[in-house]
């Protein structure tokens, strides 16, 4: 297996509705892209993996114009149900080309999604979002950091490795854990801008938050899409 497929994330979201449960921080991952977003200008944001649309409709009540995919229709047909009246929601799998022209956006985010494909896979979905952003715009994203990974362990046992830092947990899903040389390296270890394929101006933040009584670190990365593509 690659990655946790649609039926994972479809029991997923099920067994929340049907015990009343939702996945939501709360604005705790939106709140600091929103400096950012205003100061660039944006105006159509594009969300991957945005679960039942919570953070999608902050952005909308924000006054942005928001598109937001998810894999699972079990949650995307919630989010419809809920938001669908502010927020532009699709099933689709991130990790294959997706169904928007070049350049259609100001800005795409993804909150805790990105970390949940191997290497190659997230650097191919990094290729597709600088397609979809505008020449200045913004990638803002968080991910699991490599941290984490024991203080994850403890509440989601892991299966086995699939390769470095890439595990399979005993639940199903898949998880990627993000470290400094991570983001130096390319694939088969060779030079790359320091996100991979995206390129562009960035900043780093951490934002560290309680999780199952644990401390869990998060990269928080804004990158700027260069205006003079390649």
């Amino acid at each position: 297996m690659a990655y946790a497929d649609a039926r994972f994330w479809d029991r997923y979201f099920r067994e929340l509705r049907q015990t009343g449960g939702d996945l939501d921080w709360e604005g705790l991952w939106t709140g600091p892209f929103l400096v950012p977003l205003r100061e660039a200008g944006t105006h159509g944001v594009l969300e991957l993996g945005c679960g039942t649309g919570n953070d999608a409709a902050r952005l909308a009540r924000e006054g942005y114009r928001v598109t937001a995919i998810d894999l699972s229709a079990e949650a995307i047909a919630r989010a419809h149900a809920r938001f669908g009246s502010n927020v532009r929601f699709l099933v689709a799998d991130m990790a294959l080309p997706l169904p928007f022209r070049d350049a259609s956006f100001d800005a795409v985010m993804s909150n805790v999604a990105l970390h949940m494909f191997p290497d190659a896979v997230i650097r191919s979905v990094f290729a597709e979002i600088r397609r979809m952003v505008r020449p200045g715009g913004l990638f803002l994203f968080h991910v699991n950091a490599i941290e984490d990974r024991p203080l994850r362990a403890r509440w989601r046992p892991v299966a086995r490795e699939l390769e470095p830092d890439f595990v399979l947990e005993e639940c199903a899903q898949t998880m990627h854990f993000f470290s400094e040389s991570w983001r130096g390296q390319g694939p088969g270890g060779s030079a790359r801008d320091s996100t991979g394929a995206v390129g562009g101006t960035r900043r780093e933040d951490r934002a560290r938050t309680s999780l199952g009584g644990a401390v869990v670190d998060m990269k928080l990365e804004v990158v700027m899409i260069p205006a003079a593509r390649a």
